[in-house]
């Protein structure tokens, strides 16, 4: 009689998270606040990958300002309210794009890698409203790679910041945390160019590997196979990745 062998479960994991929390006095009472969304998407997370990754809320900053953009400007809550009003009065760079949040200066602000160094905290999620600049995921660190952003090159660990709007909800979340894990599992199985062509709709050539052909039955953060954009489920396409794949999307260190 043939021996069954079993899978050893997986080892969970508890990133602590530092929730930095953006919210100047302009901001509506009726938005929701950043801890209850914040506990909204450790709760969906533990369902989403089957109990392997329990976050853990390790420090919390609560701010009554605006980001510093990387232009040096800062909306104040009279530009912020007009530009909610009419987006024409945002503050935009050159070729109109809407200017960003400076990383550089949140982690020094908010002594971020040494956090991070001292293993404190594991990554960063920032709350805030519109034009706020944040990306929905970047990644910093030594050795750091596109993850939906343009990595940021800093010594130490790799380390993913969330962004995150309050305006939003559990959905939104776990769409920005499905970037998330497709960027680094594109780059663990060097799938890049095939991602992007689905994401263009373009044809693409066999699958080379199991996140590819699973990308082909699943299909991408924004569509099913063959969909229209952002027809996707985002928390049915988050739950389906497959157990093994966790370890490297909660910790890109892994990923070579």
């Amino acid at each position: 009689m043939p021996f069954n062998f079993r899978r050893n479960p997986l080892k969970i994991k508890v990133p602590k998270v530092l929730l930095i929390d953006f919210r100047p006095p302009a901001i509506p009472q009726e938005w929701r606040s950043a801890i209850s969304l914040a506990e909204e998407l450790i709760e969906g997370m533990i369902q989403i990958s089957h109990k392997v990754l329990i976050f853990k809320l390790a420090a919390k900053l609560e701010l009554q300002t605006y980001p510093v953009l990387t232009n040096g400007l800062q909306y104040n809550d009279t530009t912020w309210a007009k530009t909610m009003q009419d987006d024409k009065t945002a503050i935009r760079d050159a070729n109109g794009n809407f200017v960003l949040a400076d990383y550089q200066r949140i982690l020094q602000d908010y002594k971020i890698l040494q956090g991070i160094q001292n293993l404190q905290i594991d990554e960063v999620w920032i709350f805030g409203g519109p034009y706020f600049g944040f990306y929905e995921s970047r990644m910093v660190g030594k050795g750091a790679f596109w993850c939906n952003a343009p990595a940021l090159e800093q010594t130490g660990r790799r380390f993913i910041m969330m962004g995150f709007n309050y305006q939003r909800g559990l959905q939104e979340m776990v769409h920005s945390f499905g970037h998330r894990a497709e960027s680094i599992l594109a780059r663990q199985f060097d799938s890049q160019e095939f991602q992007n062509k689905l994401y263009k709709h373009q044809p693409t050539p066999a699958p080379k590997n199991e996140f590819e052909q699973w990308l082909l039955d699943h299909g991408t953060v924004h569509s099913t196979p063959g969909g229209a954009d952002y027809g996707q489920n985002e928390i049915s396409w988050a739950t389906a990745l497959k157990p093994e794949w966790w370890p490297s999307i909660i910790d890109p260190n892994l990923v070579k």
